[in-house]
């Protein structure tokens, strides 16, 4: 099973979720009838042949949430779920296609509401419904969830927080009825004067009582996959990420973090953002905003970064502070151009990173301990070139191993030197995951990951049962008749190639 998630704003989230999980039902049919033909590809991904589709789970930006009319707007939640149920105005990129404004109008001859933001008539349902959840002691999350039940989305939806968060900004200047200093909704500043007004900071009111919602800190720390997709990179991701523990996990998650670029050829790809990265003192390029992002082993949030074909020359700044990046075409014109981009930033996110965690700080591969696998020769060959190529990316060792050569248990985050055959230090790879459990509970999706073309548990355990009852492992254990039994314990440890060294 795949496992996605998107950290996102409104349209340029929500197009960028619906090519995701355009590509993504695609991976999973074809793998399941790859399978379904005896074919290898399929048998060793696991996911649609036995029944466990690709998982994507959205975190949304709430901090673009206001209270209007009474009633509990939610923009960027809204913008995802109609997206991608199938009820989005394709036009606009927001609200619902075909409105009418009739209760907008009547709203305002009675002087109440904003003239700048008017409120389609078949949105308006949306809203009542939400509210009256919510006064109702329903949760923002619990709300997105039974509105989703008519959507169908297709994705799971969770706001950023269940508290009520809302960007604001300062104004640098008079304007109309407020004054230099005063705070004012972002949504007023980004509709009413399309971003043109100066101003001198982003806040988000509510934050400091604020929690990630229930699932969000879950859904990045059990990711296959995270993903910043082209969204502001201020006021919709940044602020998702000013939520309290959403940026440490980001930090802390074994899934890598990939990024996508919402500026192209120096001009953001939908709305103001230029705007938004001034006042915050970041240039309007693709390689600016990465590195506003940061790498995520020197404080950041990024392991690798996806720039459009015009910006290729970013690509060696972006590798010199130690983030991946490939150069390519980004522009979101229809579903299937989305899934292409969908699947570019699978594909960074998934192939061995062949980059030392920076520039300025380079693997020493002398400092770091020594990971032997099997015993030298052909079996260790294959197995080291398996994680060289990326398709090794699990292991399973004898608990009773350790005590004897008394050695502690991996930690997720250690870091090893890859060994070969001639004992030539190839590769640094770190640990990701570690489970101690009895043999007969190790799972297909543990087995497969091992890269020894393993379809089926039992074919695993015939694999490894050969080794650990071979002379040499018996040996080593200093038990010339050692056999395992459902019970004898193993340790599962997960594992991430960080980068390949110059002797491989």
């Amino acid at each position: 099973m795949t496992r996605v998630t998107v950290l996102a704003g409104g349209v340029g989230g929500a197009r960028f979720t619906r090519g995701l999980l355009q590509h993504l039902a695609f991976e999973d049919a074809r793998r399941a009838a790859n399978v379904s033909f005896g074919g290898a590809e399929g048998a060793l991904s696991g996911n649609s042949a036995t029944g466990q589709a690709s998982e994507v789970t959205v975190i949304v930006n709430t901090g673009d949430d206001m209270w209007l009319d009474g009633l509990r707007i939610c923009p960027d939640l809204d913008t995802v779920m109609y997206t991608l149920g199938g009820g989005i105005s394709e036009e606009q990129g927001w609200g619902r296609p075909d409105e009418s404004r009739r209760t907008s109008t009547e709203i305002a001859a009675y002087g109440r509401g904003w003239s700048w933001f008017t409120l389609g008539d078949l949105d308006l349902a949306t809203h009542i419904v939400r509210t009256d959840l919510l006064r109702n002691g329903a949760t923002l999350s619990a709300a997105t969830e039974f509105l989703c039940h008519r959507w169908q989305p297709g994705a799971r939806l969770l706001p950023m927080s269940d508290q009520f968060v809302e960007t604001h900004v300062r104004l640098a200047a008079d304007a109309d009825e407020h004054r230099a200093g005063d705070l004012i909704h972002f949504e007023e500043w980004w509709v009413r004067y399309r971003a043109t007004l100066p101003v001198t900071e982003f806040v988000q009111v509510g934050l400091a009582d604020a929690v990630a919602a229930p699932g969000v800190i879950d859904a990045i720390l059990t990711a296959d996959l995270v993903i910043l997709p082209p969204s502001n990179p201020v006021v919709s991701v940044g602020t998702i990420l000013s939520i309290p523990g959403i940026r440490e996990a980001l930090r802390a998650t074994p899934a890598r973090v990939v990024g996508i670029a919402p500026i192209i050829a120096g001009a953001a790809v939908r709305g103001m953002a230029d705007a938004c990265l001034s006042t915050i003192g970041v240039e309007t390029t693709a390689l600016a905003v990465g590195l506003h992002y940061g790498f995520r082993r020197q404080g950041g949030v990024l392991d690798a970064w996806l720039v459009d074909e015009t910006d290729a020359a970013a690509l060696p700044a972006l590798a010199a502070a130690g983030i991946r990046a490939a150069a390519v075409p980004l522009w979101m014109t229809d579903v299937g151009a989305t899934a292409r981009i969908a699947a570019e930033a699978l594909k960074i996110g998934a192939g061995p990173f062949e980059t030392t965690t920076s520039a300025a700080a380079p693997v020493a591969p002398s400092d770091l301990p020594v990971a032997e696998f099997g015993y030298p020769g052909p079996l260790r060959d294959r197995l080291v070139a398996a994680i060289l190529a990326g398709s090794k990316t699990s292991t399973t060792s004898l608990l009773v191993e350790y005590g004897i050569e008394n050695d502690p248990l991996p930690t997720v985050g250690s870091r090893q030197v890859l060994i070969d055959s001639a004992e030539r230090p190839v590769a640094i790879i770190e640990t990701t995951d570690v489970r101690v459990v009895r043999l007969g509970a190790v799972d297909l999706d543990h087995a497969r990951d091992e890269g020894e073309g393993f379809d089926s548990v039992a074919a695993w355990r015939a694999g490894h049962e050969g080794f650990w009852h071979g002379a040499e492992t018996r040996e080593v254990l200093g038990d010339p008749v050692f056999t395992v039994t459902d019970d004898t314990e193993v340790v599962l440890e997960r594992l991430r190639l960080i980068a390949v060294l110059p002797s491989a």
